[in-house]
Formats: structure tokens, sequence, C-alpha cells
């Protein structure tokens, strides 16, 4: 019985992997495919491989990347660095004030973007930050130093108490424990955060589509729609493009994955409140 389950469990797993691979399998076969190949032969099946897709998408993008990037990355560092703050803030200090506004940070995470449109683009456009890096960049903190912030309070009730406790009593100040003791602590979870946030901002398409006018302002998702046009779908190039877009979160994530899954491990103390 013992090895029909081992042998089940492997089946499973290979079934899942082979899942999680088949959009990887398909964005990249396709991508090679030549234009009368990918409209000709199935979607699964080999067809004439051609690089054209895969060379004019890359040096398209390559602008829109590049903004991605410079966006992204600020937002997922600070917001992972100030929620932890704010976390710890609110693991320090307990009050009922301060379990109110934690309830409001929990709740401010999940408000979607479609309902605060017009507030935001107003206030972005008011700050003469519209079409801008730093527009993008306050816009997604909007958003995401809450999530930083419910997100570390998870990972931070996993901390000893008593650590903290004797730092405070060798005459460290709560601005030294942060720094010197909680973060090193919660490496693994504030990468984990970082992670979760770096994705979701790449990945995100309908705030810059608000808040971006100029085409060399585009970031990697918004660039991908012009292969969809009214005429028609240029099938090979938005398979290239697509597989290129998604490659940079796998790539953070392929290379930092034994970090996120070592942050996930040490979630079990529940949040504040």
């Amino acid at each position: 019985m013992r090895y029909l389950r081992n042998i089940l469990l492997q089946v499973v797993i290979l079934v899942l992997v082979a899942l999680w691979l088949l959009p990887i399998y398909l964005m990249v076969l396709d991508g090679l495919k030549s234009t009368s190949s990918v409209l000709l032969t199935p979607v699964l099946s080999p067809g004439g491989i051609s690089p054209s897709a895969f060379l004019s998408t890359v040096r398209d993008l390559a602008r829109p990347i590049l903004n991605s990037l410079v966006v992204t990355v600020p937002v997922a560092a600070v917001g992972t660095y100030f929620g932890a703050l704010a976390a710890f803030s609110f693991y320090r200090y307990t009050s009922k004030i301060s379990d109110v506004l934690f309830s409001i940070i929990a709740l401010a995470t999940f408000v979607p973007f479609e309902s605060v449109t017009l507030p935001l683009a107003r206030l972005i456009f008011s700050m003469n930050l519209f079409d801008s890096y730093l527009g993008l960049i306050f816009a997604f903190l909007i958003f995401y130093l809450p999530t930083g912030a419910l997100l570390m309070s998870i990972f931070l009730v996993s901390l000893p108490k008593p650590v903290l406790e004797a730092a405070r009593a060798d005459g460290a100040g709560d601005w030294m424990v942060f720094n010197k003791v909680v973060l090193p602590l919660m490496m693994p979870g504030m990468i984990s955060t970082f992670i979760f946030i770096f994705i979701e901002v790449w990945n995100n398409f309908f705030i810059p589509l608000v808040l971006i006018k100029s085409p060399d302002m585009r970031t990697a998702t918004l660039a991908a729609m012009r292969y969809i046009g009214g005429m028609g779908v240029l099938y090979n190039d938005t398979f290239a493009a697509s597989f290129i877009i998604s490659l940079v979160p796998l790539l953070v994530f392929i290379f930092t994955g034994k970090y996120f899954i070592r942050g996930l491990l040490v979630i079990g103390g529940g949040t504040k409140g």
C-alpha cells in the first residue's frame, strides 16, 4: 500500500508540473512559429520554426520592460520595508487605536483598483505626476503599502519576544531593535513580501492604463496590447511577447523561491486582531 501510495503521489506531482509548464510550453512553441504556421498548425503541435517573432518582440519590449523595472523594484522595496516598519509599530504598541488602524490597513488591501479610478487619477494629475515614473510609483504604493504591512504582520508574530526584550534590556531603542534585530530575523518574510508585491505590480495592467499616456512610458503589460488590434491578432508575436514579459517574474521566483517558501513556513502565529 505504501508503494502504491508513493506511485500515486508521484503521478499527481507529475500531472501538476505538466499543467504548470503547459502555458510556458505554448508560449515558447507558438512564439517560435512563423506567421503562416501559427495559423495553420494546431496550438500544441510544432510548426515552421522562425525566431523572427522573438527577435522583434525583444527589440520592441526593451523599453517597456525597463519602465516596469523602474517602477516595480522601488514599489516592492519601499512597500516591504515600510510595511515591516508599520507592522512592527503595531506589534510594539498595542492599543484600541492601533487595532482600529490595523483593521483599516487590512481592509485597504481588499479595495479594488477600479473603485478608486477617478479619485486616484485626479490626485496624480493634481500633483503633476501624471504620465511619469513617480506618479506610477506613488499610485502603486497607495495600494501595496497596506499589503506589505499586512503580510509582514503575519510573519512578525513568529518572532520570539524574549529576543526583542533582551535587546531593549541592553539599551537598544525601537529603531535599533527594528533594524538590527527584527529585519535580520524576518529576512525570509521580507523576501516573501518583496516577491509578492513585485509580481503583483509587474502584472498590474489597470493602474498604468489609467495613469500612462505616452508610448515611451508604457509598462510591459501595456506594451503587450499592441499586438492585438481591431483588424486582427499577431498570434506568434503575442505568444513571444507574453513569454518575454512573464520571464522576469518567473526568474525572480525561480532564484528566490526557496526564500519565499522558507518565509511561508514561518507563518503559523496568525495576525494581530
